[in-house]
């Protein structure tokens, strides 16, 4: 059964569990297209009112964006802050990588764009917030390249270990969600690696 629906060549994500009311935040797609052939990016977000029967979202914030997305994540960091939000972090073209104060969107108030960091190579096509420490965050680009994020202190990203080989995109990142240092990363290929953030090393390959 059909709850909401909305129109947009975008990516999405959901606000964290934790967050009441839920919402849902879009970042135009990298990937596509829309009738204008605009190249244009924007981040809108919504609120998900599941006892409206409308199938309609209520428009709640949007930001024109610097680079369309090829991911979207929403963090609880901040959250402990009065009024705080979270932050979604966005990954797009040319290793860029965004990351926005929720609640300066949702008010229009002061500037969101919290930072931009330009360290990959390639797209930032997979992201994940450590569920265990909310300050981590993982991202994922070309040629086999993973970082590791502390939110506190953007200056020097870590790194899980050395590069896979051989090199590939990386589409897909997971933290464990039983064991905090663990890392899952997913390629094209099929070939799936876990990493070991104590041990600055793979330990699974298949």
């Amino acid at each position: 059964m059909k709850l909401k629906e909305l129109e947009r060549p975008a990516v999405q994500a959901w606000s964290p569990a934790s967050q009441y009311p839920v919402y849902l935040a879009t970042g135009t797609s990298a990937q596509q297209l829309d009738a204008s052939f605009s190249t244009n990016g924007t981040l809108e977000i919504f609120e998900v009112d599941f006892r409206d029967p409308s199938l309609d979202l209520k428009h709640k914030g949007v930001l024109s964006a610097s680079s369309r997305f090829y991911k979207l994540i929403w963090g609880s960091f901040g959250n402990g802050l009065p009024e705080g939000s979270g932050i979604i972090a966005g990954g797009g073209d040319n290793g860029l990588l965004t990351l926005y104060n929720v609640t300066h969107i949702l008010s229009s108030g002061k500037e969101p764009v919290i930072a931009q960091r330009q360290k990959h190579t390639g797209p930032v096509r997979a992201l994940d917030f450590n569920p265990f420490q909310a300050n981590l965050l993982a991202s994922g680009a070309s040629d086999s390249e993973i970082f590791i994020w502390d939110l506190n202190n953007l200056n020097v990203p870590m790194t899980p270990g050395s590069k896979s080989q051989p090199p590939e995109d990386i589409k897909a990142l997971a933290w464990n969600r039983q064991v905090q240092h663990i890392l899952s990363s997913a390629h094209p290929s099929g070939k799936a690696v876990v990493w070991d953030l104590r041990k600055n090393e793979p330990i699974i390959k298949v």
